[in-house]
């Protein structure tokens, strides 16, 4: 029987949508793109349904097994449900939703007929699919994954696509204008960054070993700490841009973890110019930031002050590694490692090491 990776299918035929529509700016375009690709999937999967829910049944009635609806890349009850609307065909909408029961099967006796134990009656599914002039065709569970597969190709594009008509619909409300939004949460930073460093030296502290392990463990926690942050910024950028250019959001930067200057040189940044001066005019903003392709966040005012404080705690907790690696740096050099040792104990380029070793000796 055919083994066909339905989710693998649904995920390319999504990025393939994705990738297409991501590529265009102009969010009028990207919505008409989007309602091609949704008509167009609709029309590959009129075109399959009827065939494929005739296969499905065929496969169904002849070949039932009990996990044969996931070669189908569908559940148990929808494998049903289209089995026993092809041989009702003449259901209403309820009876369609909650169809008849399997067939069951005959109630003969054979034995008791005479008949040899070699031969049983058919099953009430087989009786019923012939009843219906149902053929069954050769491979009939291949032939069936095969369409099953292209539908469901189809289908996940239809969804990718429909998901990008709202995100597009959200950006032309603001083509006019700026979408009103309450005012924002102002996360005490000062308060989140105190309690993060303090954790992460607390947890270093912690660490029972010679110096080299806990050079290690620090120089780990450097390492993720920063990759943490680094995954954490864009999207804090995403959704303060959102609020910036195409909200009625004031005082953002509060939200955001950051003062006023670093706010407006990351918003001449996402615009693409030279500096803060030339930033255009509030009214201007909306359009130039789609002109920019900033894209708009949906929920921005409420992901916005949540993911500056997983950013905040992430750099707090990484300054934190950085001293207590950079405190143990002269511990092992005392202990006679050399810099290129150290270096490679904390994954870094020699000149910081040798940096930091004479900057620890100018200290002594």
């Amino acid at each position: 029987m055919s083994s066909i990776d339905y989710t693998a299918i649904r995920a390319k035929a999504r990025a393939e949508v994705d990738d297409e529509l991501g590529e265009i700016i102009d969010p009028r375009e990207r919505r008409m793109l989007a309602e091609e690709i949704r008509d167009q999937a609709y029309m590959e999967m009129s075109m399959l349904r009827d065939e494929r829910q005739q296969l499905v049944a065929a496969a169904a009635l002849y070949e039932y097994a009990p996990d044969l609806h996931e070669k189908f890349g569908i559940g148990r009850t929808h494998l049903r449900r289209l089995t026993m609307t092809f041989l009702h065909k003449d259901l209403d909408r309820e009876q369609q939703i909650n169809p008849p029961r399997w067939p069951a099967a005959p109630e003969i006796e054979w034995r008791q007929a005479g008949r040899p134990e070699t031969i049983r009656p058919l099953s009430g599914r087989v009786e019923a699919a012939r009843k219906a002039g149902l053929p069954h065709p050769k491979d009939v569970v291949d032939q069936a994954a095969a369409i099953c597969a292209r539908y469901e190709e189809a289908a996940a594009r239809r969804r990718a696509a429909i998901s990008h008509l709202g995100e597009a619909g959200e950006e032309l409300r603001t083509a006019g204008g700026r979408v009103d939004v309450g005012r924002l949460e102002r996360p005490d930073f000062a308060t989140i960054r105190e309690q993060a460093r303090t954790a992460m030296l607390d947890e270093l502290a912690a660490v029972d070993g010679s110096s080299e392990e806990r050079l290690r463990s620090a120089a780990e926690a450097v390492d993720y700490w920063e990759d943490a942050a680094s995954e954490l910024l864009p999207k804090r950028d995403a959704a303060m841009f959102t609020l910036a250019f195409y909200t009625t959001a004031h005082g953002v930067y509060y939200s955001a973890g950051i003062n006023r200057n670093a706010f407006n040189r990351a918003l001449a940044r996402a615009l693409g110019l030279p500096g803060v001066p030339d930033l255009p005019k509030r009214d201007r903003q909306p359009a130039a930031a789609r002109t920019a392709g900033v894209r708009f966040v949906k929920n921005a005012d409420i992901k916005l002050p949540e993911i500056a404080q997983e950013y905040e705690a992430a750099k707090a907790r990484q300054a934190a590694a950085i001293q207590v690696r950079n405190e143990l740096i002269p511990v092992l050099a005392a202990e006679d490692w050399t810099a290129p040792q150290i270096a490679e104990a904390i994954d870094r380029d020699g000149k910081i090491v040798r940096r930091l070793l004479a900057a620890a000796a100018e200290d002594a």
